[in-house]
This record gives C-alpha cells, sequence and structure tokens, in this order.
C-alpha cells in the first residue's frame, strides 16, 4: 500500500432503496486531488441479477439520496448553487432541478407520505425565510451604515455557555429550523421557530403528523447543549405537543409502520459518553416505553474507528413489528433486530456495518472490513447467505492490504485486552513496532480498514492496536471504568497488548518501539512517554496535554466538571492537574514528534504548543506541525492534500528513531 492510494480508494454509503424498482441508490465519495476535497456523487445499483452500476449524477457535492414515495423522484443534498439545497432528479428520465432556495442552505429533508411535498431543516438566521443569496461587497456610493455592517459581520458577540462546536466553528446567530416545501408550486412555510433547533423529521405513515427533534437554546437553562425532547406536530392545525419522555440526549426517529409506536435512540448525560446508547420503542397510545438493547451490554450505533470513512445515515428501521438497528460489539459492528426483550444479529461476520437500508426482506449493508475500505453487500432477512461484496478496489488482488491478526491479552488483574497485530508480509530483520492508540476513549477499533496502519506496514513496520478499558463494544463497565482516571487501568491495559503481541510474534522487535495516537490516543501518547523510556520515538496528534486549560478552551471543557468531582476547575484545579501529562512534562525523553489543527475546538492549538513549549525549554528533542483550516477531525475528513502530508511525515519520524540496526 501507498500513501497515495488515499486518491483512489472510494467509499460508499447513504442507502435508499427504489420504492417500485429493484434498485439501490447510494452515495459515493472519493478525494478529489486538483480541488483538495472531497468529491461526492449519486450511483445507483441493480438489485437483480445483473448487480449493475451507474452513476445517476456528475457531483462534486451531490449527496444523500431519498426516493420521493411514489417512486417518480430521486431528491438529493447538492452545492450546485452554492449552498447546500435539496435538487431531485426525474426517474424516468431528465435532468436534476433545484427544489429550495433557502438562505442558510439545508441539512436534512424528508418526503411526505404522498409525495406532494417534504419537510425540510434549513438554517434560519433573523427568523426569515429567505431566498439563496451570496454576500456581495457594497457598491460604490454605499453608506457608512452599510459598510460598517457588512465589515463587522465576522464579528463574534458570545452570550451562551455553548458558543462553538469542533467541525463547525463559532456558532452564528441562525437556528435550525423546519420548513414546508410544496413539490407542485415550491411553496414553502416555517413550521416552527424562535431561538431553539429542531431536526430530524419524521412523518406519520397517514402524512397528517410529523414527529421531530428539538434542543433548546435557553441561555438560563442547565449548560447542557444535547439534551433534546421529541415532539409531535399536528401538519393541519400546526399544533405542537411534546411527547413525556426523560431529559435524554435522542435522536434517530423512526415511527412505525402503523403509527401507533416511536423508536429512537438515546443516551443519559450524566454518563457523560461512558454509558450505551440504548434503542427505545414507545407506545404512544400508553406512554409504555422499552428498552430494547440496553440488555445486551452493548451500544447500538457504529462506534468504530477508521481514516477513510463512508458516509452513513444509519437510523432504526421498522419491520413488521421489530425495529433493525446497528449494534457495536467487541470489534464488529452488526445489523440487528431488536423486539421486545430479544435481539438477533443478522448476517455476523468479522467487519463493520456502517450503513444500512431495509425494505421488506431485502437488505443492503455498507460493510468495511480490514482489507476493504467500504462495499456494499445485498441479502434477504431470513436467508442463509448474503450476496458477494461488491468493493472495486485500485489495488490487484496480490498487492493490497494486510490483513491483521488477533489475539486477548491479559492484564495483571486478569482483564482481556482485545489486541491487533498487522505485520508486513515480506521481511527478513526483526520488525520495528508502532503501537497505535485509539480516541475517545469512548470508541474502538474494529474489523475495519485504516490507511495509516496500512502505509505503516508498507514502510516495514507492524502495527499492535488494541481496545483497552474506556473502549466501547465491550460492556458499560468496561469502559465506564475509567471515568475521570485516565491514565490507570487504560495505560496497563495497552501495554498489556503491546506484550502479549511481542511474545505472540517472535519477529517482532521489542528494541525498536514508537507509539502513536490521537485525542484521547494523544493524551495516552503524552501519558506513556511521561511515565517510561521504553519507546524510541513518538507522534502524539490533536492530544490532550492541560486539563486544567482544556476545561475553559475546549468547546464541551464545562462538561466534564461531573467526571473530577463537585467543585469548577479553578476551586478544586488538582484532580485536573493530576491527568494531565504537561505534569510530567519534565520526565519525557523519547523524542515527541506533536501534531494539531489549528481550527480544532475540542482540544485547542493551545494543548500543543504548551507541551512544545515544555519540552523545547528543557532541551529534548521536539517537533510540532500545525494544519492550518483544519479541525479535531482532520485525519478523517480533512483536505486530502493535509492527509497526505501527515501520513509522510509520521512515517518519517518513525524513520528517523527506529532505523535499522
Amino acid at each position: 500500500m501507498n500513501i497515495e492510494d488515499i486518491w483512489s480508494i472510494k467509499t460508499w454509503g447513504q442507502l435508499a432503496f427504489d420504492p417500485l424498482r429493484p434498485r439501490l441508490f447510494f452515495t459515493e465519495s472519493v478525494p478529489d486531488r486538483r480541488k483538495n476535497r472531497m468529491s461526492h456523487r449519486i450511483m445507483m445499483m441493480d438489485t437483480g441479477p445483473s448487480r449493475a452500476v451507474a452513476a445517476l449524477t456528475a457531483g462534486p457535492s451531490d449527496q444523500a439520496p431519498a426516493p420521493s414515495p411514489d417512486g417518480r423522484w430521486l431528491g438529493f443534498v447538492s452545492r450546485r448553487s452554492g449552498s447546500a439545497q435539496v435538487w431531485r432528479l426525474p426517474l424516468d428520465g431528465g435532468d436534476p432541478e433545484q427544489v429550495t432556495y433557502i438562505q442558510g442552505g439545508i441539512k436534512q429533508f424528508q418526503w411526505a407520505p404522498d409525495g406532494r411535498g417534504m419537510v425540510v431543516v434549513a438554517h434560519i438566521e433573523r427568523g426569515l425565510l429567505e431566498r439563496e443569496k451570496s454576500a456581495e461587497e457594497p457598491g460604490l456610493g454605499a453608506p457608512d451604515s452599510e459598510l460598517e455592517r457588512y465589515f463587522n459581520r465576522d464579528v463574534k458577540h458570545i452570550v451562551h455557555q455553548y458558543y462553538k462546536l469542533d467541525g463547525t466553528g463559532y456558532f452564528d446567530q441562525g437556528r435550525d429550523q423546519l420548513v414546508w416545501v410544496a413539490m407542485d408550486d415550491g411553496h414553502m412555510e416555517l413550521l416552527t421557530s424562535g431561538f431553539d433547533h429542531f431536526s430530524e423529521p419524521a412523518f406519520s405513515p397517514d402524512g397528517e403528523s410529523i414527529f421531530f427533534v428539538h434542543r433548546p437554546y435557553d441561555p438560563d437553562s442547565p449548560p447542557h447543549p444535547s439534551v433534546t425532547s421529541i415532539e409531535r406536530m399536528n401538519l393541519k392545525t400546526r399544533e405542537r405537543f411534546r411527547i413525556p419522555l426523560p431529559e435524554w440526549m435522542m435522536h434517530a426517529l423512526a415511527v412505525s409502520p402503523d403509527g401507533q409506536s416511536l423508536a429512537f435512540v438515546a443516551s443519559k448525560p450524566e454518563d457523560h459518553g461512558y454509558g450505551l446508547a440504548v434503542l427505545y420503542r414507545l407506545d404512544m397510545a400508553t406512554n409504555e416505553l422499552i428498552d430494547l438493547s440496553s440488555a445486551t451490554d452493548r451500544p447500538v450505533g457504529d462506534e468504530s474507528g477508521t481514516d477513510v470513512p463512508g458516509t452513513g445515515t444509519a437510523r432504526p428501521i421498522w419491520r413488521n413489528d421489530q425495529v433493525l438497528m446497528l449494534l457495536s460489539d467487541r470489534g464488529r459492528v452488526t445489523v440487528t433486530e431488536f423486539d421486545r426483550g430479544q435481539t438477533r444479529t443478522l448476517f455476523d461476520e468479522k467487519r463493520v456495518v456502517y450503513d444500512f437500508a431495509c425494505q421488506g426482506d431485502s437488505l443492503a449493508m455498507a460493510v468495511a472490513d480490514p482489507t476493504h475500505p467500504s462495499g456494499i453487500v445485498l441479502a434477504t432477512v431470513g436467508a442463509a447467505q448474503e450476496s458477494p461484496l461488491w468493493a472495486p478496489v485500485p489495488w490487484s488482488e496480490h498487492d493490497g492490504p494486510v490483513a491483521p491478526e488477533e489475539i486477548w491479552a491479559e492484564e495483571s488483574d486478569g482483564t482481556r485486552v482485545h489486541t491487533w497485530c498487522l505485520r508486513p508480509p515480506h521481511h527478513t530483520d526483526p520488525i520495528p513496532v508502532v503501537l497505535e492508540i485509539h480516541g475517545g476513549p469512548m470508541a474502538m477499533y474494529g474489523y475495519r480498514y485504516f490507511h495509516e496502519f496500512q502505509c505503516l506496514v508498507a514502510a516495514g513496520y507492524a502495527v499492535v492496536y488494541t481496545n483497552p478499558r474506556g473502549s466501547q463494544g465491550y460492556g458499560w463497565e468496561f469502559c465506564r471504568s475509567i471515568m475521570g482516571n485516565w491514565g490507570d487501568k487504560d495505560y496497563r491495559d495497552v501495554m498489556a497488548g503491546l506484550d502479549a503481541a511481542l511474545k505472540q510474534w517472535p519477529d517482532l522487535d521489542p528494541e525498536r518501539l514508537g507509539v502513536a495516537g490521537g485525542s484521547y490516543g494523544g493524551f495516552m501518547v503524552n501519558w506513556i512517554v511521561s511515565h517510561t523510556d521504553r519507546f524510541r520515538a513518538a507522534v502524539t496528534m490533536r492530544s490532550v496535554v492541560n486539563r486544567f486549560s482544556a476545561m475553559g478552551s475546549s468547546d464541551l471543557g464545562w462538561l466534564r466538571v461531573p467526571q473530577y468531582g463537585s467543585k469548577p476547575w479553578w476551586e478544586d484545579p488538582a484532580p485536573y492537574w493530576q491527568q494531565s501529562p504537561l505534569k510530567y512534562a519534565s520526565d519525557i525523553h523519547t523524542p515527541l514528534l506533536i501534531e494539531h489543527q489549528e481550527q480544532d475546538y475540542r482540544l485547542p492549538v493551545e494543548q500543543g504548543e504548551q507541551l512544545y513549549s515544555a519540552l523545547k525549554y528543557l532541551g529534548r528533542t521536539v517537533e510540532m506541525v500545525l494544519y492550518p483550516n483544519e479541525s479535531h477531525g482532520m485525519s478523517r475528513t480533512g483536505q486530502p492534500w493535509h492527509r497526505v502530508h501527515r501520513l509522510r511525515t509520521i512515517i518519517g519520524w518513525f524513520d528517523r528513531y527506529l532505523e535499522t540496526r
């Protein structure tokens, strides 16, 4: 594998069945080297015997295909006009036409059951539904008032606790509102208004009501930005009703075919991310709330990580009286059927299903495995087998990714640690090893392709990676056990995984070790090199360095206070400082490369700069690479040329310090 292979890696997702014909619509994504961005177009697969695949749109910004219920149109989101708007393509032939022209753009849309209209989620400023336009510089002779307004449009006046979000930036004055759009004449009408946010519209089967998620934006309310409610609106009277539910973080709504029940996913804010995402079923006639998934002790949804993600819109799907949803379990992600008190995994394989669609007994899955970044599988629910994987790849059968080997390490207290190892297929000398640590920590490595790992293997390194305590997919207690106490059990777990790999594969060189990780994984790199000199080189990426300062500078810092006690960080700094690798900087002797993104709001760039300044002051071997105009997720979704540069830099650093004997 080569770093440059990233330009040829295509991923597929956002699956949707045609309601009338045997075919499947989906989004294809691939990096564009000339434009330095991801390119997206809409594709179609014949689900009959031919399995023929064709492009329906040329791109480069077409996503989220959704056919109208009558099969006449294929709706999708595109930036063809300059901002994200809904377009529709006639499925009996013809060119796409623009449906919405809303200033601020749209984020989601949902067809009405009769196909005569749709509800879109639009970003509305000042409560005004305005026609799409670009901001033009004032012309000659413009009054000072207009010039002042134009040249100060980027000034930020902040009044809320929650005022920025990584990947989004600083919030503007707009709100996400629901808008009705008629298909016959294009008439648009605001369904919601005010200072709150609304999203995820889902129609009742008769089309008379919509359900949606309501997120308050009140500066005087308890400052948790993710707590939501679910509401129902009668589209004839415009009356709204709040469904009585706890104060949870709720999303992914799906209405049952009979309109009597609602499925949704919820997490509890008091778990601080260390809990389980749970699938619930609400009987709206009796208000009976049924927990469908927590008995599995596994989270619903896809918790796996990768640096070449496919687009996914997975949400619960009703099939008869059961609900289908993804479930993350020990590195796997599967489509699972949930009934009252019972679960059944469909087509359980060592892979990750990151998106799926179901129509009757027909099931389509967007999947990834360690040697395939993306692919599509068709199946029939209840059948013993599925179709062969459709996954065109840019490499030959004999020249491509290396498959991992796996073991279960055992930590000294008996904890079993899921561990994988990728080894170069052809080598003579003992192999230098890079230990990789995932972010989160509430995530998981899984049976999924990682381009970074494969490029390290191609450069002659073995890669060892583990799911230590704190990871999802191994149970509630396994994940929660490190809350507020990083660098103890998780540190022992990753080291136990490394030691087990060195013992299992004698061709690994225990003298030439490197360590790398990002976000929480970056914290672990910082913690490891400040607590042992065992590694010859390290790469810490977008990392946690100073817990105390991050509490005030991170987009979600203040939410972590309950993990460390009852007092804010300035009143009781001790637990935050104890959890800060900067406290132990004097003990770092390992050559360290610090990578950070300048527009990272989750762990702002000051985190990396503090560690760099400290180590430079001490005269230690340290370098820092900063990427402009990039957020915390750059390694996955950033500008492709930055991702290429990042991989070259990481491999170059290890080449410098893990030299051949």
